[in-house]
Formats: structure tokens, sequence, C-alpha cells
């Protein structure tokens, strides 16, 4: 039965494992020289090995059409999201070049990847639902350098092709393998050393999450309105789009288990570099991710608890 305390139990590691980050930062330990190159190793070779691992004859991703209604959600979801955020803005005096789109775009992009994926693979051991997070993921990804991106610069100018960075190959790769047939030639000895480099991808990934976060805590003096506002949205409006989905469309279990975990996420740190790169305002980017992440400590368990036993799920 996954009650609150269950599914406590299982968040709780992720933020913990990001404490750790925060600490070994902190105290010197792991010093900000190793990130970029750590960050390069997990994006380029450990999570496309895990990414290979999970999806390479993954019966729940063999056919297109389940696929594309995935990756479809994770666009829309997405970018519902990032105009929601962006009509909300004004309530809290953010406007144009001050803040508004760095707002919609860090509220409305979730941490998808590196908070969902451990979340997704204690509550569902099963190698099916973590390969349709993957397939999730496309649409995320496209959502966010097209809608995301594209809202700070301009979709004239949006990086759309940074969309095809090494994960996504991966999956498209691993889906031609699965609709193809040829998933069945992968030897076993390759299967078994993806799942050894895989495995390292997530920790290591969460470890600088927390430390970045420790990067940034304390340089900008918090604007309570964004503090509060963001929250709101990302964790308590926004999941609700999420959650009727999984309620309503004759989508696969699979699907419904990743919508109601991806509605419970927080916002993505790597909102804060997007706003850095792309013309955005950096301190309100920043504001959102550390708001909305030290309330889902509370709120991603509870939403994900109920949500699960309410679909059934």
């Amino acid at each position: 039965m996954l009650d609150f305390a269950s599914i406590l139990s299982v968040v709780l590691p992720v933020y913990l494992t990001m404490a750790a980050g925060f600490t070994v930062r902190k105290t010197g330990l792991l010093p900000d020289v190793v990130d970029a190159g750590m960050m390069r190793l997990c994006i380029v070779l450990l999570t496309p090995c895990l990414i290979l691992e999970r999806v390479v004859g993954n019966a729940s991703v063999m056919q297109p059409l389940p696929v594309l209604i995935a990756a479809g959600l994770g666009f829309g979801l997405v970018v519902l999201g990032i105009t929601i955020s962006y009509f909300a803005a004004p309530l809290i005096g953010l406007q144009k070049h001050e803040g508004r789109r760095s707002f919609a775009v860090s509220c409305g992009l979730q941490n998808y990847g590196f908070v969902a994926i451990p979340i997704v693979t204690a509550l569902f051991p099963d190698k099916g639902t973590l390969g349709v997070l993957f397939t999730f993921t496309l649409g995320v990804e496209l959502a966010c350098w097209t809608a995301g991106v594209g809202l700070l610069t301009g979709l004239g100018k949006a990086p759309w092709k940074l969309a095809l960075n090494p994960p996504v190959m991966t999956i498209l790769f691993s889906l031609l393998l699965n609709f193809t047939g040829l998933h069945g030639y992968v030897p076993k000895v390759a299967h078994n050393t993806f799942t050894m480099l895989g495995a390292c991808a997530v920790p290591l990934a969460v470890l600088i999450i927390g430390a970045s976060i420790a990067d940034i805590w304390g340089q900008e003096r918090m604007r309570w309105s964004i503090a509060v506002l963001a929250p709101v949205l990302r964790l308590g409006i926004i999941p609700v789009a999420f959650i009727a989905a999984a309620w309503f469309l004759p989508v696969t279990m699979e699907l419904k288990r990743i919508l109601i975990i991806q509605g419970a996420m927080p916002s993505a740190v790597f909102n804060i570099m997007v706003a850095k790169h792309y013309g955005g305002h950096a301190p309100t980017a920043v504001q959102c991710v550390l708001s909305t992440t030290l309330v889902s400590m509370i709120t991603t368990p509870l939403v994900i608890a109920w949500a699960l036993k309410a679909i059934g799920v």
C-alpha cells in the first residue's frame, strides 16, 4: 500500500542526497570546479546508459502511438504550466523585462529528470514505468527549448536544436531498436554494462543539484511575493492539470503514474541556467527554484500519495 509514510520514505532520500551535495559544497569537499565535468559525464555517458538499460526491450514502449501520447502530454503540460504562470505573474507586479518571462518558465518547467527518476524507480521498480518516463521527457525537452527558451529569446531565436542532446538522442535510438525488433539482438553483457554505469547517473546528478543550490543560497534577497506564488503555482495549481490528465485520459497505468509524479515536482534547477544564458532574469529563477524545492519536501509526498490512491494506480 502506497500511503503517505511509504511515499515519504521514498522521497526523503532524494532530498537527503541533495542535502549531502549542499553540505559537501559548503564544507569545500566538492569544489565547484568539478561540477561541469561531473555533469557532462552524467549527461553524455551515465544517463544514456540508464536510458538504454530501461528503454531497450521495454514492453511498455514498443509501439509508436503510446510513445507519441506520452511525449505529447509532456510537451503540452509544460506549455500549459508556462502559460498559466506567465498570466499569473502580474498578480505580484512582475512585468516584461522585470522577471515575468523567467518566472513563467521557472514555474512551468518541473524537475522532470534527476529528481523524478529515483522516485519512480523506488515506487515502481518494474522496467516499464521508468521507460515511459523517458518517453514523456521527449516532449518536456521539446517544450523547454521551444516554448521555454523561446519565451525568453523570441520563438524565432529559440535554440530548438539543443533538444537533440545525448539523452534525447539515446531515447530515440532505443525506441528505434524497439520499433524495428532489433532490441532482441542487444547482448546481455551490454545490458549488464548499461546497468552498472546507469546506476551512477542519478545519485551523482542529485549531489550536483544540491551543490548548485548551495552556490545560489543567500546570493539574492528573497522576494516573498515570488516565494509564495511560485510554490502555489508549481506545487498547487499546475499539478491539477497533470492529475486531471491521469484521472480522465484513457492512457496506460504507467503513464498515469508518471503524470502524477511529474506534477508533484518542484521547479528545475536548470531553469537558473536557462535564465542566465538566454536573456532572462536569473534572480527570479533562483527564487522560484529555492522556494518550490523547500516547499516540495512537504507537498511532493502528500500529492503523490493522495493522487496514486485516488486514481488507483
